[in-house]
This record gives structure tokens, C-alpha cells and sequence, in this order.
């Protein structure tokens, strides 16, 4: 990209945090700090999210669907979740091996063998598969039949993870619901999943259910900021196009203070949130101390419940 355009690319970003700021006839409202929006859009939504009964947005089913073959092309729609795979494999890793003494490491290439991973909304199993090649056991979750289709496809063509590496279509609230599935998972991971989501009080204590005491919750998602709205919407979907405009809904970005008390009431604490933040211009992204954007947030199920 030339100079010029890195200029332009960075003048819009200013020129729209000004504009969200200065345009007063947005009727933004602060509640607890934390939501923007108008009285009446935030009591319609409140309805709307009470009469749902399940995790599942039968209408982001429908825009996922259409990019179901998309997922292995490194350059296409999810170049950024392709990516994302620097940060957050290497933190699951960590967090997993944390648990481990020293001498119990492995020093080979399957370091994570031993334990049990779910990839809740795993898509077309971006981030399962390098999971399951570091030698964990890995089940990928997606009520998109098309995504398991995806994903299960990808996987045949590495026989290396037939053994350690399953696909399973079903909902979170129905693999929760099976008393062999509750507190079997060294690791849930919902990796930029919860903001695509109905009831997500619910999901949550799905994902909590089936950790097993002393596992770890791993969450990625973005914050319900005004800046996320201009910079993850508005920027990201409109103008700059880096996703497909109507991927996400501001109104479903999630707050790290409330996924904290999400977790805080099945009893799970969170040990560590940590800002994450995406450059468009060299595809990479870095860690950050904040986290008005985007975050992972780490929680630790104890070991006695």
C-alpha cells in the first residue's frame, strides 16, 4: 500500500472518531457506561433478547452459511481470523501448559497431548485444527451443518488428524444438556463467537457447564464501545470492506465487565483480560493494554464446585 493510501486509511480513522463524537443528533445515551444506544432501541432489543430461548441467530446462520466455503482462503473474507492464529493458539498453549510442572512437559511437536479442547462456533476449524496438531484432543462445535461439511473436509486431507480431531454439529445448550459432555473439557475456547449470539447469559453457562474444575474458559470477542462501532463497523465492514458489510451487530458486542459477571455467576473467575488489536495494512495483530476494540478475556473454572 502506498504512502498516500496508508495517509488516507489513517485521516478516515480520525476523521470518524471526531464524527462520532461531534455528531449530537445521535441520540447516544451512556448506560452504566457501558451501552449507547437510544432508550427505545435498548428496551426493543431487551424484549427481543428475553423471548429467545436458544443461543442460536437463525438470520447470522444465514449470512454464515453464505461464506461457508470461504473459510480456507487465507486471503479472502477470514484473512483476519487466519491470522488471530499468532495470538491465540499460543495463549491457549500457555494457559494449558501453565497447569503442567516442568518435568511433565513434553518436549515434542504434541506438546497439548493429554488434553481436551471444544472450539465453540469452530467454523470451518481454523483454530482446531493447529490445536489438535499440537497433540490435544479436539472436538470443533457448529450448529452450521455447512460449516461442519467445511471443516470436516479440510481435516481429510491431513491423516495426521484423523485420531485427535472430531466435528460435531449441534448447538452449545444441547452438547451442555448430555451428562457425559458436563465438566469433560480442559479448555472451552469461543473464539470471536459470543457476539454473533442470542441469550448470551445462557451461552456462557453452557461453556462453564461442560469445563471440567480447574479448566480454563477462553474467550475473544470485541467491546461495546463507540469505537468499536466506528472502527469495527462502520470502518471495518463499510469502508474499508475488510469483512462483509452486516457481519456484525453492534448491539450484540459485549462488554469485558459483563462477561465477567456472566462467568462470576456460575462460579468461574476471570484471571486475566488482555486488549487485542488488528492492522489492516500488514494483516497482523498485537497484543495491547487496551481494551476498547477487541479482547481476550481468561477464566479458570475451580478446581472444586
Amino acid at each position: 500500500m502506498s504512502c498516500r493510501s496508508k495517509f488516507n486509511f489513517l485521516s478516515s480513522c480520525n476523521a470518524l472518531r471526531c464524527l462520532v463524537t461531534r455528531n449530537r443528533r445521535q441520540k447516544w445515551l451512556t448506560h452504566r457506561g457501558r451501552s449507547f444506544c437510544t432508550a427505545s432501541e435498548e428496551n426493543s432489543t431487551s424484549q427481543d433478547r428475553r423471548s429467545n430461548t436458544t443461543t442460536i441467530d437463525d438470520e447470522e446462520l444465514k449470512r454464515f452459511s453464505k461464506l461457508a466455503q470461504a473459510w480456507w482462503n487465507e486471503n479472502g473474507e477470514y484473512i483476519a481470523l487466519h491470522t488471530l492464529n499468532e495470538l491465540r493458539v499460543p495463549f491457549i498453549r500457555d494457559a494449558l501448559l501453565a497447569k503442567k510442572r516442568g518435568d511433565q512437559i513434553s518436549h515434542s511437536r504434541k506438546i497439548l497431548e493429554g488434553f481436551s479442547i471444544l472450539d465453540v462456533g469452530c467454523g470451518g476449524g481454523l483454530l482446531s485444527e493447529p490445536l489438535s496438531r499440537l497433540g490435544a484432543t479436539v472436538t470443533g462445535l457448529d450448529a452450521l451443518p455447512d460449516n461442519i461439511q467445511t471443516a470436516r473436509l479440510h481435516k481429510s486431507h491431513d491423516p495426521t488428524l484423523r485420531n485427535n480431531l472430531q466435528y460435531t454439529c449441534s448447538t452449545i445448550e444441547e452438547h451442555a444438556s448430555s451428562h457425559e459432555h458436563q465438566n469433560s473439557f480442559d479448555a472451552v475456547v469461543c473464539s470471536e463467537v459470543l457476539e454473533h449470539v442470542n441469550n448470551q447469559d445462557e451461552f456462557v453457562s453452557c461453556c462453564c457447564k461442560i469445563t471440567k474444575p480447574g479448566g480454563s474458559l477462553i474467550f475473544t470477542t470485541v467491546n461495546k464501545t463507540p469505537l468499536s462501532y466506528a472502527l469495527g463497523i462502520v470502518m471495518a465492514e463499510r469502508v474499508l470492506k475488510l469483512v462483509p458489510q452486516g457481519t456484525h451487530d453492534w448491539m450484540k458486542f459485549v462488554d469485558p465487565h459483563d462477561l465477567r459477571y456472566m462467568l462470576d455467576k456460575n462460579d468461574v473467575p476471570t484471571r486475566l483480560v488482555h486488549g487485542m488489536t488488528y492492522n489492516p495494512l500488514i494483516h497482523k495483530w498485537s497484543w495491547i493494554s487496551n481494551t476498547s476494540i477487541n479482547y481476550l478475556l481468561h477464566a479458570m473454572k475451580p478446581e472444586t464446585v
